[in-house]
């Protein structure tokens, strides 16, 4: 797993998930506020991270930072995961890129998206999504750029932002940033507003779980899990 190194959120949740089932292994790349400068600048030292996974023998490569996966253009996560493959013969994940297939497997078109982001980072999200024929029906964003205030919201106060954001008219909810703390706001969100409802983190570990065959149950991280 190759993190910004100001998260605090996506190795806890991969573990307590994937206990007894797989371990985790993480590298980090240096990132403090989730600003448009520090995130295009992440990638450049991705290549080396993977590499020193690579010697770990590990099964799977995730690159875990959903804006810093999109920020770029919208086939930016197709790059990361392609010359990881390419290099090292390990299959990778990227964030944006699981996204996009987790609402893919859902048959999700209209989105609510829910942000920690600035305005502008989370318009290029809605742009990432609309490119991968996603139509964002609404957004709801927060402005937060300290990366370790991100990890620090409580799942309970991320569950309200998705319940008090959904769109009627939504075919899912997708909760973004691989820092904001998800998995125990998930469910809570899909038994209020009715709708199949995913996360970055969520997203990311069911392709890691596709990937590795694993037999597990994560039943309670939402509708996605529970589908053949």
């Amino acid at each position: 797993m190759i993190l910004p190194s100001s998260n605090t959120t996506m190795e806890r949740e991969f573990n307590q998930a994937l206990s007894g089932a797989a371990t985790v292994h993480g590298a980090r790349i240096k990132l403090e506020r989730a600003v448009y400068s520090e995130l295009a600048a992440l990638e450049d030292e991705a290549q080396r991270e993977a590499e020193k996974l690579a010697t770990a023998g590990v099964d799977v490569i995730v690159y875990g930072c959903t804006s810093g996966s999109f920020i770029r253009d919208s086939r930016q996560y197709l790059g990361i995961e392609q010359r990881v493959e390419k290099s090292f013969g390990v299959p990778c994940v990227a964030t944006s890129g699981a996204v996009v297939r987790a609402l893919d497997r859902l048959g999700a078109k209209n989105i609510s998206m829910i942000t920690p982001y600035t305005h502008d980072i989370t318009e290029i999200e809605k742009r990432y999504l609309e490119a991968h024929d996603f139509k964002v029906l609404n957004y709801f964003h927060t402005s937060l750029t300290e990366n370790l205030k991100i990890g620090k919201v409580p799942d309970d106060e991320v569950a309200r932002w998705a319940i008090e954001n959904t769109s009627p008219e939504a075919d899912a909810v997708f909760i973004s940033c691989t820092n904001l703390s998800t998995f125990k706001a998930i469910k809570k969100v899909e038994d209020h507003t009715k709708k199949p409802t995913i996360s970055s983190n969520s997203s990311t570990l069911w392709n890691v779980v596709q990937i590795l065959r694993l037999k597990t149950d994560l039943s309670h991280l939402g509708k996605l899990f529970t589908l053949a």
